[in-house]
């Protein structure tokens, strides 16, 4: 993303896929996937990727001696396909690097070199030159991440689109007795726990009292569930419908 080793005149635009898709440009096939050509005319172009199962176009506004990134992952639906674009901008401060993120859906949590932003759409004056990982994500969808490079004198513009989630809940998870059942809910009428805020927007309720322990369902910060058991790192909380999970303790507030 340098934008450095172009000619005057013309533009760079790289666009990878999965799967391989045919590439058009303004209705022209260009070629396949991966696709990479540094010399085209600058303005906007009409980009368009087709697979067996699928076709994906956005107009997409290539600057003068700016290379633009496409990437994009067709999925089974519309909302199983994520994908970005990337390119960059001159802000004439040759001593900052700037970054714009624009994500659907918006309020998507921004994430750089492990430090939390805020959300998208988002323009961040000056996140320092030089290699970082981006990370996208929201409640219900596929976290993304992105390396790029910040340069200073620019900022880097982020156009992406994250994929829904699909969460399979366990059906093979015992059903507990009527007399469990009882008992959590005059747990839960005497003790209650809260969500706090994480980093993804949600949080994994697991089987077992254990990181490795499979996958049940996910909750989100603010809710409130009974609280059944406790051990150092691990509170074991109501779901409700007979149904009991465990979450980290780090992210478990008791009310009082």
């Amino acid at each position: 993303m340098s934008g450095c080793g172009l000619t005057i005149k013309k533009s760079g635009l790289e666009i990878e896929s999965f799967p391989t898709a045919t590439v058009y440009i303004d209705g022209k096939e260009v070629g396949s996937t991966p696709y990479e050509n540094d010399n085209l005319n600058p303005g906007e172009k009409e980009i368009k990727l087709v697979t067996k199962s699928g076709s994906w176009n956005k107009k997409i506004e290539l600057k003068n001696n700016i290379h633009t990134v496409v990437n994009w992952q067709f999925g089974e639906t519309e909302d199983d396909a994520s994908g970005y674009v990337l390119y960059l901008e001159k802000t004439g401060d040759s001593k900052k690097a700037g970054l714009v993120v624009k994500a659907v859906p918006e309020k998507s949590s921004i994430t750089v070199a492990s430090e939390i932003k805020g959300q998208a759409p988002k323009k961040i004056t000056d996140i320092g030159d030089g290699d970082k990982q981006l990370i996208l994500s929201f409640p219900g969808y596929k976290s993304m991440t992105i390396f790029i490079k910040a340069i200073k004198g620019y900022q880097l513009v982020v156009e992406s689109k994250l994929a829904k989630e699909k969460i399979i809940v366990d059906t093979t998870v015992p059903v507990e007795t009527t007399q469990t059942s009882k008992l959590s809910t005059e747990t839960t009428i005497n003790k209650k726990v809260t969500i706090k805020e994480t980093e993804t927007g949600w949080l994994k309720v697991r089987e077992a009292s254990s990181s490795a322990s499979k996958e049940i369902t996910r909750v989100n910060p603010g809710e409130k569930y009974g609280l059944l058991e406790e051990t150092t790192d691990w509170v074991k909380i109501d779901l409700g419908a007979n149904k009991s999970g465990w979450i980290s303790a780090s992210y478990a507030a008791k009310d009082e």
